[in-house]
């Protein structure tokens, strides 16, 4: 599964744009909402712009009863790979952060508010296509 988590974000990320990629549209209002591309990103740093406040990661983490991660991560979801990867023995990173998000898709908040766009976690290059996944300093 690891190698084909590069291809599935891709993937994802092309299906998202592949209904209005070469037609030309009417108007901007009838471009997609696509962060960072069509409009502006208000996810800059993934994870860590959205999960604030009662939302944050700590207070998820919490929640599900997770170890305490205090002074192992602090630049997230990069460093959550330490333990999050095959190699551990844990499922990885990806497949936590996507079956949470799209878990419970009729009430998701990531879903509902967020319009369930790959790219409020995932950067797209506009000249390569090359994607990656945003990180950003651990909240405090």
């Amino acid at each position: 599964m690891r190698a084909l988590e590069p291809w599935i974000a891709a993937l994802t990320v092309v299906m998202a744009v592949g209904g209005w990629m070469g037609a030309v549209p009417a108007a901007a209002e009838d471009l997609p909402d696509l962060p960072g591309i069509t409009s502006p990103d208000e996810a800059p740093e993934g994870c860590v712009s959205c999960h604030t406040g009662a939302m944050s990661l700590k207070n998820k983490l919490a929640a599900l009863k997770h170890r305490n991660i205090d002074g192992k991560v602090e630049v997230i979801p990069d460093d959550c790979k330490s333990c999050h990867s095959e190699d551990q023995g844990l499922e990885s990173m990806a497949m936590v952060a996507h079956s949470m998000h799209y878990a419970s898709i009729s009430n998701s908040e990531f879903i509902t508010k967020h319009k369930g766009s790959c790219l409020n976690c995932h950067m797209m290059a506009t000249g390569s296509g090359e994607v990656t996944v945003k990180s950003g300093p651990k909240n405090r």
